[in-house]
């Protein structure tokens, strides 16, 4: 593991001026160049899942399915299970780690948020902050998952909803900011 990634899971910040914080600007560079060329591609097309896997720097289960076109910054910090569709139009940023488990479905336009600027200082500090979405989880389209977050096993995320909380296992949210509607 490099130094940028010990650090950011020890500390959950870096400053701008960090030494290892060169890391995270090739990554970056990496993951945009290969998230243009996913998103210039057909799902259908030849060397699209090599593209895929290219990004993520891991096999994906042939049972995912990821639509173009398709944003993420930081590849190598987006961890995919299996049975999963990414509609079209997502956008992932995932410096602080991204896991989506198995059976999830995510809509088209939703955007996934690891990665956030302090408040107090927020040219030099970059937070981190892990996002999970559980197993057979749905995200709506257009849907906000912001830093920190982890979306419960089986719930539903409403169509332009803005999460900013945890959301409980079987429920159903909705809003902004997102908040409980019903069990599921």
């Amino acid at each position: 593991m490099n130094e940028f990634i010990e650090k950011i899971q020890k500390d959950g910040f870096i400053y701008r001026d960090d030494p290892a914080h060169v890391y995270a600007e090739k990554e970056m560079i990496r993951s945009h160049d290969l998230s243009l060329k996913i998103s210039a591609s057909r799902p259908t097309d030849p060397g699209y899942r090599e593209l895929l896997e290219e990004l993520l720097q891991d096999k994906i289960d042939a049972s995912v399915s990821v639509v173009s076109p398709f944003y993420c910054d930081f590849g190598s910090q987006l961890k995919l299970g299996k049975n999963i569709i990414i509609n079209k139009g997502a956008t992932v940023f995932s410096a602080g780690t991204v896991e989506i488990g198995d059976d999830v479905l995510i809509g088209p336009d939703v955007k996934i948020i690891s990665v956030n600027h302090d408040p107090a200082d927020r040219h030099n500090k970059i937070i981190f902050k892990k996002v999970t979405v559980k197993k057979n989880a749905w995200i709506g389209a257009g849907a906000i998952i912001c830093p920190g977050v982890t979306i419960g096993e089986n719930s539903v995320v409403a169509a332009g909803a803005v999460v900013t909380k945890d959301v409980e296992r079987d429920t159903l949210v909705g809003g902004n900011p997102a908040r409980f509607i019903k069990n599921v």
